[in-house]
Order: structure tokens, then C-alpha cells, then sequence
């Protein structure tokens, strides 16, 4: 079996380590705050099962309405070819 590449994360950090901080020291309290609301609403919206439940819901829904139709437009056909299968006897 095939490993994927493993990697050495301590190696990064040490490498990126003062790019990071020269990264955050230059950030005004308006960009940290609006970085802090992003990673917020990401971990928020990862979080939030009765968004994808109402989706699912209504996804759930459509389909049984989109199959109650199918069989409505069926059985109407059948009640047609009835009628003029009875009609064709009759006479």
C-alpha cells in the first residue's frame, strides 16, 4: 500500500514562524477583527446541522411531491384509456 507523503509540520512552523508574527503585527484592529468574524461564520457554518436539516427536508419534500404527480398524470391515463376502452365495448 502507498503512503501519502507525511509532513514535518514542526520543520514548518519554525520556517514561517517570524513570517506569521511580521504577518499579525501588520494587520490594523479592523483587519484582525474582520479576520476573527470570518473564522467565526467559517466554524459557524460548519457547525450548523438545521441549515443542511431544512435542506434535506425540503429536498425530501419536492420529491415526494414530484412523485405524487407522476402517479396523479399515471393514474389519469389509465382512467382515460378505461374510458375509452369501455366506450369502444359498449357500442
Amino acid at each position: 500500500m502507498i503512503d501519502a507523503p507525511r509532513q514535518d509540520w514542526k520543520a514548518y512552523e519554525q520556517r514561517t514562524r517570524e513570517f506569521d508574527i511580521e504577518w499579525l503585527r501588520s494587520l490594523s484592529p479592523a483587519d484582525r477583527f474582520a479576520l476573527y468574524c470570518d473564522i467565526f461564520n467559517l466554524i459557524r457554518q460548519g457547525r450548523d446541522p438545521k441549515a443542511d436539516e431544512v435542506r434535506l427536508e425540503e429536498l425530501r419534500w419536492q420529491q415526494k411531491l414530484a412523485a405524487r404527480q407522476r402517479a396523479v398524470e399515471a393514474f389519469q391515463k389509465l382512467d382515460a384509456w378505461r374510458e375509452r376502452t369501455a366506450q369502444r365495448h359498449s357500442h
